[in-house]
């Protein structure tokens, strides 16, 4: 007996198709070929019509497959009636210059077909291609300055197709519209810049529209997977309506750029401070994109025709929105506030150039901005606090600059002691009590205490103050003041010694070594001050500082009073005595051994 036959079930292919597919294919591509290969060969009006009544045939059985449900039959037929069709109509010939009234017959000839057989995915596709070739071969009979308004004409039929048609015909009309929409884009950005009259606007208005279709085609989720990122479509047109916006504005005068630019700047943060929900997500790239583009352009064009009024005028209208946003949107004030402070700034700078505004003005206003940043910045979450300090940097940065070019010397000492203040009721506010410092906290109160010093030296420079003290004792102070909480929490050490060797040394050497008696008065005083304070309160670092002084002073005029020798003497025998100390507490080879020991 044989053995017996297994009933297991086969493996599943890795392919669906089956018999009676293949064979359609195999069919309609020999039959295509030959079609193309008598067309190629003989030509003239009988292969044409033989090779149409084919194409006729293929469409009829193609209909009637699709009256009865056979979808692939359907498919291929019209497939093959199609490639007959290209054959025998003169589409074979060049792409460019040809005879285009034989692609549009058809392509009205597939719509037709389509109505007839709504089911069929290859006609409309079929109708589809035969209209983009009939529009590539009119284009030499159309004029250069229209050939724009018939690409994105042709991409807005593309995206119409894509929006409606069924999924397959949807992604085809999507991925063959792209290119015609690119290269309208190009032409119509560059005739809503360089073109006059009405040619610039309708090109503006080509290109708006052609934004708007390309953003309503990523709406439909059948053409998601070809759109790319969700942001990348709405970032795309809103860049593409952005710049032909600006371009077509920009040939009406300086004042219709400034407005231009603010125009962006208000779609962008009105879409910022409105949109919710799916919208948001939505439309608010398309504004920020648009109204970015629009900003920049202008400003780039104001600056390059140096127009500083017409700068200063958009960066402060600039500014009136961000305040708005800020006001209503708490979750957008860490990026609002430092813009709003940002753009105030570089309006008032601009300002300069035309005398709308004096140096000294200007520097006011820049420290009116600068307490305003550090006064509503202190109120923000730590991450958000870097932005707002970096645009009041800048502002503190460009009233040192121009106070110091314009030497004024007194008014830039009244400004950076105000500015000091803030920075240090900045940095007070964010410090939690009993938390160390975190980098943020520690240089502001480092900045300011700078600040603090710099004004009173910039004062003392100004009153012609030469004494020693009007530079040191500020920068001690500075130094006790950069330690910030430390001074109450910390070693004494790092945080108060320091400043007090600061104020101490210098003057101290000078009432020794110019045998000032007034001066040495004062610091010995001075010195027995701190050293009490710092034995009452518990300090190690102003007691010590304090006591080393006194003995500084006294040893210092005590080595003044004696002859050179003795006071030689006096030196050296002091650093014995603090050498033999220090090595018996840590000592050495040699110095630990006794004196019968040594050789």
């Amino acid at each position: 007996m044989g053995r017996p036959v297994s009933t297991a079930p086969l493996p599943p292919l890795p392919y669906r198709a089956r018999p009676p597919q293949v064979l359609l294919g195999v069919g309609a591509v020999l039959l295509v070929s030959a079609g193309a290969s008598v067309a190629s060969a003989y030509g003239g009006s009988p292969a044409r019509i033989l090779l149409l009544a084919l194409a006729g045939t293929a469409t009829w059985y193609s209909l009637r497959a699709a009256r009865t449900g056979l979808r692939s039959s359907e498919e291929t037929l019209a497939a093959s009636a199609a490639g007959l069709a290209l054959s025998g109509a003169d589409l074979g010939g060049p792409l460019f210059g040809g005879n285009p009234g034989s692609a549009a017959v058809l392509a009205a000839g597939f719509l037709v077909l389509h109505r007839a057989a709504p089911t069929t995915i290859t006609w409309p596709l079929a109708a589809w291609g035969g209209g983009q070739l009939a529009v590539l071969r009119t284009l030499d009979d159309i004029p250069p300055a229209l050939h724009t308004g018939v690409f994105l004409s042709v991409a807005l039929v593309g995206l119409g197709i894509a929006l409606f048609g069924r999924r397959i015909v949807a992604r085809a009309a999507l991925v063959t519209a792209a290119p015609w929409w690119l290269v309208g884009a190009v032409g119509g950005s560059s005739s809503a810049w360089g073109d006059a009259g009405a040619e610039r606007w309708l090109s503006a208005a080509m290109m708006i529209a052609a934004a708007a279709g390309l953003l309503l085609a990523r709406l439909r989720a059948e053409l998601e997977p070809l759109m790319g990122p969700p942001v990348a479509v709405p970032v795309l047109a809103g860049i593409v309506a952005g710049a032909a916006v600006t371009g077509a504005f920009s040939s009406l005068g300086t004042l219709a750029m400034t407005l231009t630019g603010y125009a962006g700047v208000l779609t962008a943060n009105t879409a910022a401070a409105t949109l919710t929900g799916w919208r948001r997500g939505l439309f608010l790239p398309v504004a920020l994109a648009a109204g970015i583009v629009m900003a920049l352009l202008c400003i780039v064009q104001l600056l390059v025709r140096e127009r500083w009024s017409e700068l200063s005028l958009l960066l402060l209208l600039t500014a009136l929105p961000t305040v708005v946003v800020a006001v209503r949107r708490p979750d957008d004030r860490p990026v609002a506030l430092p813009v709003t402070v940002g753009c105030l700034a570089g309006a008032t700078l601009l300002a300069l150039p035309d005398g709308l505004v004096g140096p000294v003005g200007a520097a006011v206003l820049l420290t009116i901005l600068y307490a305003v940043a550090m006064t509503v910045g202190a109120a923000l979450d730590a991450s958000s606090r870097r932005a707002t300090v970096r645009a009041a940097a800048f502002c503190s940065l460009a009233t040192a600059a121009l106070l110091r070019i314009e030497d004024e010397r007194t008014t830039l000492a009244v400004l950076l002691a105000v500015q000091g203040a803030f920075t240090l009721t900045w940095a007070w506010r964010t410090h939690v009590p009993g938390q160390p410092l975190d980098t943020t906290s520690a240089t502001a109160w480092r900045g300011g205490a700078l600040q603090l010093v710099a004004a009173a030296w910039f004062f003392a420079a100004a009153a012609d103050l030469a004494a020693v003290e009007w530079y040191s004792l500020p920068a001690a102070a500075g130094l006790l003041i950069a330690a910030g909480p430390r001074l109450t929490d910390g070693p004494s050490w790092p945080a108060w010694g320091p400043g007090l060797l600061v104020a101490a040394l210098p003057s101290a050497v000078l009432a020794v070594t110019t045998s000032d008696g007034d001066r040495a008065v004062t610091v010995l005083i001075v010195a027995a001050v701190v050293l009490v304070a710092g034995a009452r309160t518990g300090v190690r670092a102003p007691l010590l500082v304090g006591a080393g002084t006194a003995l500084a002073l006294a040893l210092g005029f005590t080595v003044r009073a004696l002859p050179w020798p003795l006071a030689t003497a006096l030196l050296v025998g002091a650093a014995l005595l603090a050498l033999g100390m220090r090595r018996e507490r840590f000592p050495v080879d040699g110095f630990g051994a006794r004196l019968a020991d040594l050789r």
